[in-house]
């Protein structure tokens, strides 16, 4: 048994929507009334570990045919189809008040919430708390958090000077992020007994289900959504000041700031018992899982926070003497607790957590984070040529120059053991989630630069046995990003109404080579090749022509 564990899949979203606004205006009031409904039908038909998951603990095992468990979907007992439904509804007003002629203050209330989605032939099976002895068949699937989901917003634009050229702006708002289909796609088909799907330690190889009884009782795979969920939402926040100076640029200089509530985070919850003795954590493997009657147990919840902090510095400049370019930096930090559920999110790190019951643990910089972002655009129309013509001046006048220039910092990544070292049997293949311990003196970012050994792997060292690696998540920066593209455009006119426009169009004109940082086999402490760097982000330098009829 082989193949990606998540084909074949076949889904379908249907989304119908109907909106409306209405403005009206009195005096220095600006209001807005509006409404928003959708209907989502999602129709499903995926099965995970179809073709099953076979893992070796090593490569000698895997040399000599010896795996450790595998994953597998329990043929005969497979129904993948699902059609879910869903509605969401929102009403909102907001009120721009122009309290003083350089003062205007806007004012609005959202209110929105989704329905609890269900199953055209209720086929929902849904394990509410990760210790129930039983799954739940049918609706409820979840609570609904969302019926009190209001969303304030405040903002205000403020010209202290009454010239024009200075203008002071903040805002304040809360924003929802409704459970919707991304959230519950693969949590819900993949439940008995609909869907069995089980887990077998060191089977036989290479058929696994040598052996097996497909009639006897089968301790199940589960992946399922924690029933008391709470409303994901986001508080933002910003200030920001902006003048004009002369030669036709606005500068602006802010913070941009959020925090995140009741993030979904997605970990094994069937893990193993542990004890604490002077404050660390050891796992007791030897007793088995929290509860006996499944193997792992995919769980999502909404706990995870998450924080955000930047400075953002802008410029931009107004078009004159040919010349049109904006300029904007940002200085940021952000962390998490999850920075996605969904495996496609980011490839940096792990979506699962470390310890479902531990949600700090995993507190650690954001995947898509990065320190750094410098990025510039400018385009110049050249000057030569204006006054010729005939010939000459078809051929000289109208050349423009652009440019798109981006420089940023790397992303965040962690180095992970490929044992299950703590014992916790969170051993699930992708979902694995182990880290090792610093050594004393060693730097928890310690990067040596060059794709041969980016990574000192000499910082780290085995924890002891059946407890947690004090590596935190997502300590390491990886390379960073310089690109630069340069074109040269000219339009030759063809009529009146059809030109025939020349490019030629430089990418990553210094032919900078920009990292990737290292691959998932290249990130595990005590590979041979850990720390070693294997692919390139974007291209190298890269020149064409083009032609481009208009008409």
């Amino acid at each position: 048994m082989a193949g990606d564990f998540r084909l074949p899949r076949n889904d379908h979203l249907n989304n119908w929507q109907w909106h409306d606004t209405v403005f009206w205006t009195s005096g220095g009031h600006g209001l807005r009334f509006g409404f928003e409904g959708q209907r989502l039908q999602f129709n499903q038909n995926t099965t995970s570990q179809r073709g099953g998951i076979v893992t070796f603990p090593d490569l000698a095992s895997f040399l000599r045919g010896q795996p450790s468990s595998a994953d597998f979907a329990v043929p005969g007992k497979i129904d993948p189809i699902r059609g879910y439904r869903q509605s969401l509804f929102a009403w909102y007003v907001q009120d721009d008040f122009r309290w003083r002629p350089n003062f205007t203050l806007n004012v609005g209330l959202r209110y929105e919430f989704a329905t609890t989605p269900t199953e055209v032939n209720g086929k929902i099976a849904n394990l509410r708390n990760v210790m129930d002895r039983q799954l739940v068949i049918g609706d409820p699937w979840h609570s609904n958090p969302s019926l009190k989901n209001f969303a304030p917003r405040l903002g205000l634009a403020w010209d202290p000077f009454k010239n024009g050229k200075t203008s002071v702006r903040a805002g304040f708002g809360i924003f929802y992020d409704e459970i919707l289909p991304k959230y519950y796609f693969f949590s819900g088909s993949l439940n008995p007994p609909f869907t069995t799907r089980t887990t077998l330690p060191r089977p036989p190889f290479p058929n696994i289900v040598q052996g097996f009884d497909f009639n006897a009782p089968i301790r199940a795979q589960l992946q399922t959504i924690n029933y008391d969920l709470q409303s994901l939402y986001l508080l933002q926040f910003n200030a920001s000041v902006q003048r004009s100076l002369p030669g036709n640029w606005d500068v602006t200089i802010g913070y941009a700031g959020s925090r995140g509530l009741h993030l979904f985070r997605i970990g094994d919850g069937n893990l193993a018992p542990e004890i604490v003795v002077n404050g660390i954590k050891f796992y007791q493997p030897q007793l088995g899982r929290r509860n006996p009657n499944f193997t792992t147990i995919t769980q999502r919840i909404t706990d995870a926070q998450s924080f955000y902090n930047a400075l953002q510095i802008g410029a931009v400049k107004r078009f004159s003497y040919g010349l049109r370019a904006q300029v904007s930096y940002t200085f940021s930090r952000s962390i998490d607790d999850s920075s996605g559920i969904n495996s496609q999110d980011y490839d940096n790190s792990v979506t699962y957590v470390l310890d479902w019951y531990d949600r700090k643990a995993d507190r650690g910089l954001s995947s898509f984070w990065a320190n750094h972002v410098f990025t510039a655009n400018w385009s110049y129309d050249l000057p030569f040529g204006q006054t010729l013509k005939g010939v000459a001046g078809a051929l000289l006048r109208g050349w423009q120059l652009n440019s798109i220039t981006t420089v940023q910092s790397g992303h965040p990544f962690e180095v992970r053991l490929g044992t299950n070292r703590s014992g916790n049997l969170n051993t699930t293949s992708f979902s694995f989630h182990e880290r090792p311990n610093v050594k004393p003196g060693y730097s928890n970012n310690p990067i040596l630069g060059g794709p041969e050994r980016y990574f000192d792997s000499n910082a780290f060292e085995l924890q002891p046995a059946n407890t947690r690696g004090n590596l935190g998540r997502n300590t390491l920066i990886g390379p960073g990003l310089v690109n630069v593209d340069l074109s040269l455009v000219k339009a030759f006119a063809l009529g009146e109404n059809r030109n025939l426009q020349f490019r030629a169009e430089a990418f990553n004109i210094p032919n900078h080579p920009n990292f990737a940082i290292p691959n998932s086999a290249n990130r595990t402490f005590g590979s041979a090749t850990a720390g070693r760097i294997t692919s390139i982000v974007g291209i190298p330098r890269q020149l064409q022509l083009g032609l481009k009829l208009n008409w």
